[in-house]
């Protein structure tokens, strides 16, 4: 009997080939790419229903002005610092409005920030500002 003595030895790869899986991921890339806008695009033709209640009940914008010299006027009616904030909630309690606060070009940065400090002490979200526009 002879026995044959294997001295070759088994390699065991270690290496991890990514190839495929780049390969992959690359092509799903590509096809969210080319799928995304397609999902915020509808072709749908709606024509939405008319209603009775008047936009201007619904919404209102309240205007908060600061003039040149600081004075600040709610609505054209003169309002101090301290009790801007209450007045603005008695005013938006009623519905959904938007508050513009409108500064006049030469008023001190300050003074906006601390009228748009105080609304947002009051609980005002996100108020606007308010610009001229350019035609």
């Amino acid at each position: 009997m002879i026995l044959k003595n294997f001295s070759r030895k088994t390699r065991i790869m270690t290496d991890i080939n990514i190839t495929p899986f780049t390969d992959v991921v690359l092509v799903l890339l590509i096809v969210f790419m080319v799928a995304t806008p397609a999902l915020y695009e509808s072709n749908l033709k709606v024509e939405l229903p008319s209603g009775t209640t008047p936009t201007e009940d619904i919404s209102r914008d309240v205007v908060v002005t600061i003039d040149a010299d600081g004075d600040i006027y709610l609505d054209a009616t003169p309002v101090s610092l301290e009790s801007l904030g209450r007045a603005v909630l008695e005013m938006t309690a009623a519905g959904e409005t938007r508050v513009i606060v409108n500064g006049d070009r030469n008023v001190r940065y300050e003074s906006v920030i601390e009228v748009m400090d105080a609304l947002a002490r009051a609980g005002v979200k996100s108020p606007g500002l308010g610009i001229e526009l350019n035609r």
